[in-house]
């Protein structure tokens, strides 16, 4: 099991960097920092224009370079892995079961002002292990001492929600669990007539429940937060994410499409939630 970032040289990258330094001490995992250099990526990485002399050891100092930069004296012990590869490709090789993989929400090749780049997102969509999305400047520690996970009674929520006791017992943080429910309207406009929200309410509160009796709480220093809200769960996760250190979810629930691995609610908050996110694999 091991953390593996991937690094192109740009300050989001460094700020990726630092966040799964933090993990692997944390979790007491190894961290491998991966650098992906080509035709297109030497450019970005700060790495020499393309020749045919051009060649791994050049690529393994910028990247030996960069770590030691970025990180200092926590430096120290981490595995660095230089391939000639598309970026995307590189980190979906170097995971295996069990590993993470840590991508900066947008680097040096994503136009200003999208929150995620093309690396991040291919990785999302095609990753078969938890992915942590992290934007540029994020510190290691936000110091809410608050993990927030969303679920929807799926059995991806519970691997989600299992992910996020783990982190938060890590952290020492308190766990808050959400879920959401939406009002159901019965007929046609204009003689559309809301019916009774409680029975919505009520069954909302027995799958948050039923998914949290479905996980071993043992290591949480206390009870989870348990969090039923009246919304669409894009903005509900959000709102909540505005005071979390890390927001958890399942890259696809019970709304999506069979053959879909990451679902709109996971790509919402990967896209825009205000703190790190980890989304854990689908499971069918």
């Amino acid at each position: 099991m091991a953390v593996i970032v991937g690094v192109d040289g740009s300050s989001g990258a460094a700020s990726s960097l630092r966040w799964a330094r933090s993990l692997s001490t944390r979790r007491e995992w190894p961290l491998r920092a991966v650098l992906a250099w080509g035709y297109l990526d030497q450019h970005h990485a700060g790495l020499p224009t393309f020749d045919p002399n051009y060649g791994d050891d050049d690529a393994a100092a910028a990247l030996d370079a960069f770590v030691v930069e970025a990180l200092g004296d926590d430096a120290a012990g981490v595995e660095k892995v230089a391939v000639c590869d598309l970026p995307a490709r590189a980190l979906l090789e170097q995971a295996s079961d069990g590993d993470v993989l840590v991508v900066g929400a947008r680097g040096l090749g994503g136009w200003k002002g999208l929150l995620l780049g093309s690396v991040s997102q291919h990785v999302l969509h095609h990753a078969t292990v938890p992915v942590a999305v992290v934007r540029e400047g994020e510190s290691a520690e936000r110091g809410h001492g608050r993990v927030v996970v969303g679920i929807d009674g799926s059995a991806t929520s519970v691997g989600a929600l299992e992910w996020a006791v783990a982190e938060a017992a890590s952290r020492g943080a308190q766990l808050e669990v959400v879920h959401s429910w939406q009002m159901v309207i019965a007929g046609p406009s204009p003689y559309a007539v809301a019916l009774d929200p409680q029975p919505f309410e009520d069954s909302a509160r027995f799958i948050l429940d039923d998914t949290i009796a479905k996980v071993d709480l043992g290591a949480l220093a206390s009870e989870p937060i348990r969090t039923v809200a009246a919304g669409s769960a894009r903005s509900t996760l959000l709102d909540a994410a505005e005071q979390a250190d890390l927001l958890v979810v399942g890259a696809r629930g019970m709304g999506g499409f069979r053959g879909m691995l990451l679902g709109s609610v996971s790509h919402a908050v990967a896209q825009h939630a205000a703190c790190p996110v980890v989304v854990t694999p689908a499971i069918s």
